[in-house]
């Protein structure tokens, strides 16, 4: 139960260091790379620095503009929530006519920017920066179809005022000040003083221009004016000659009563007359007889009467007529007089508002000739080269980090490997011989390196107290790992205490003669396993160390077939009964099987790492034949380790004083 709430706690002890972020791992970084990262920041700095003192000083120069909109004296409601939103578009169409290549035209040509002849000598770097044309060579100088075809382009009259125009356009930046409606112009040059005077220069153009178009909208309305003014003048005279000759056609009189007024009073006078010939006959009727005179006389005056009154309201109907298109051609002549009386008026208003147009921008500024150059800030570009600089080396660190998947560290070992490290072996800036000799631990500068080999010794007799290994392999992954050096000076820290043999088992490839100081030809392993030398042949015993020593001979044809011959396991058996410990160097896991067929003979293994060399996916895949072959594996020994960059071998030895 105890056992297993302490794996719960090592469990979730370990799921919250690794949600973390390891700083102390970092600082490591930075202090194993801190003279790269200085190194790279002062050139970076130095860099910047030179850069910066080559570039050119430039200095802006600004001239601050008022626009006023034209607003109504009173405006309506509408006008009034709406104020904003138009004076922020009026300001937005301002700016860009600022920065238009029509006004930067007009500038130029009043800086003689684009002709040839007459060009200031102020402003002529203007005009070669926009003609600069170094990358488009290079560009034609790189592709020769591009050379042949712009060899015969000359530019026009029009192209070389919209290339100054743009040139200037390239140095110009319109900015508003706050919320108010004040502009700042403002024009970068290597000249102050063209700096000024060109931001001056855009300032009175936009002025001038905006006056120019003001008069000619007015010039264009009035003359729009006086051409409908024509056009309504005729056309109110055709009406009333349409109306007169009407009049004149139907013979009416035009009166302030109504031409009907005539009429109905014959009509009237009519009735007036048909009632008192009614009212005769009617008497006469009741008296005489229809034959007689007066009856008869009293009867045609009643017709005659009642033929009046027809008449009369016949002629109603027919002025009636007449009169409803009378009125509609009197009513075309009123409209067309009252828009004649209105244009008329506003022809006379729009001719004393010609000279009365003022322009809606003043200068409240005027740009002045700046004393110091606004760029480069030298400061700010070398501090920013330096951060800059840092940052890059600290991304390159981590990078180098994150793609070195090599083994580093003893926390490697464990961590990525899963083995017990043995011990770790500082890296040797040579390896110098002693009396003769090339083993590292005889040479007295190696101190440190010494007592690392006799920290493994210790590891591995205490490791095998009930059971001694007697039969030490000592392998790797790959050539140049230091095996050879790590197995001979594993041997002579053995042989200070017990008999030991050193054996070279390597025979591809064989480098213990060297390191032991032996000389090329004496015979060894191979010749011992054919049987063409004795033991005593081939066995050298080293008077410093008192080591003996069985290199491997000549390179034999077939090494892996006498390594796997029986008479190889019977040499080997009989040199176990003379000796405590046999250490076998033996080639690399990868390379060749060789190593495989010791490890059936050998009581541990010994598996030597180059450390942040060796890559981790051929280590694992060394440890796995291995593992596969039921290697007794020891454990790894960490070889190589830069103690300038390793804080735990430098830390620990320090301590006890055996660094060098």
């Amino acid at each position: 139960m105890e056992s297993n709430s302490f794996q719960h706690f090592n469990d979730s002890q370990a799921g919250t260091d690794e949600g973390q972020i390891d700083i102390a791992k970092y600082l490591k970084l930075l202090r194993k790379y801190k003279w790269g990262i200085i190194t790279l920041t002062l050139l970076g700095t130095i860099l910047g620095a030179l850069i910066v003192y080559a570039k050119t000083p430039l200095y802006r120069a600004t001239c601050q503009l008022v626009l006023e909109s034209q607003m109504p004296k009173l405006p309506t409601v509408e006008q009034i929530l709406g104020l904003a939103a138009q004076d922020q578009a009026y300001l937005q169409t301002q700016y860009q006519i600022i920065t238009s290549r029509g006004l930067a035209e007009i500038v130029a040509k009043k800086l003689n920017l684009y002709d040839p002849d007459k060009v200031d000598a102020g402003v002529q770097d203007i005009v070669a920066q926009a003609s600069d044309s170094s990358i488009i060579d290079w560009f034609r100088d790189a592709f020769p179809v591009l050379r042949q075809r712009g060899q015969h382009i000359s530019l026009t009259a029009e192209e070389r005022r919209a290339q100054a125009a743009y040139a200037l356009l390239g140095n110009l930046s319109v900015t508003p000040a706050g919320q108010t409606k004040i502009v700042n112009i403002s024009y970068v040059s290597a000249d102050p003083e063209m700096a000024a005077k060109i931001a001056n220069t855009f300032a009175s153009a936009f002025i001038e221009n905006q006056m120019d178009s003001s008069m000619e909208m007015t010039r264009s309305g009035s003359q729009w004016l006086f051409e409908r003014m024509n056009v309504l003048r005729n056309n109110l005279q055709a009406a009333e000659k349409k109306l007169q000759g009407f009049l004149e056609q139907q013979k009416l009189l035009d009166i302030g009563g109504g031409v009907s007024q005539f009429a109905e009073g014959k009509v009237s006078a009519a009735s007036v007359e048909l009632e008192r010939a009614r009212g005769e006959f009617a008497k006469i009727s009741k008296r005489y007889g229809p034959k007689h005179p007066l009856y008869i006389a009293a009867l045609a005056d009643l017709n005659i009467a009642g033929n009046k009154l027809k008449e009369g309201k016949s002629e109603i109907r027919a002025i009636n007529r007449k009169e409803v298109e009378l009125r509609e051609l009197r009513s075309q002549v009123d409209s067309d007089k009252a828009l004649y009386d209105v244009f008329l008026k506003r022809v006379k208003e729009t001719d004393q508002s010609l000279g009365l147009n003022k322009a809606q921008a003043r200068i409240l500024d005027p740009a002045l000739r700046p004393l110091a150059p606004f760029a480069p800030n030298v400061k700010d570009f070398i501090t920013m080269s330096a951060v800059g600089s840092f940052m890059l080396a600290i991304m390159l660190v981590l990078l180098n980090e994150s793609l070195n998947k090599t083994i580093k560290s003893t926390s490697d070992v464990e961590d990525k490997l899963g083995q017990v490290t043995l011990g770790i072996l500082p890296l040797l800036p040579a390896l110098k011989t002693g009396a003769g000799k090339g083993f590292p631990m005889l040479n007295p500068d190696n101190a440190s390196f010494a007592e690392a080999v006799r920290t493994i010794r210790t590891g591995i007799v205490l490791s095998g107290l009930d059971n001694p290994h007697k039969v030490i392999l000592v392998t790797s992954s790959v050539p140049g790992e230091g095996k050879t050096t790590v197995s001979s000076s594993l041997a002579v820290a053995l042989a200070q205490m017990e008999n030991v043999l050193l054996v070279g088992a390597d025979l591809r490839r064989p480098s213990l003669n060297g390191i032991c100081g032996i000389q090329a030809g004496v015979p060894g392993l191979s010749e011992l396993v054919a049987g063409s030398a004795d033991f005593k042949t081939c066995i050298i015993t080293d008077e410093e160390t008192g080591l003996n020593i069985l290199t491997g001979g000549m390179i034999p044809p077939n090494p892996l077939e006498i390594l796997f011959s029986e008479r190889f396991a019977k040499v080997l058996g009989t040199l176990e009964k003379y000796y405590d410990r046999i250490v076998i160097d033996s080639p690399p896991v990868d390379a060749v099987s060789d190593a495989l067929v010791l490890a059936r003979f050998a009581k541990t293994v010994v598996y030597v790492v180059e450390a942040d060399k060796t890559p981790e996916a051929v280590v694992k895949h060394g440890l796995k034949r291995l593992s596969h072959h039921h290697a007794p594996l020891a454990g790894i020994v960490l070889n190589k380790v830069n103690i300038k960059h390793s804080e735990y071998y430098h830390g620990y030895y320090d301590k006890y004083g055996y660094s060098s």
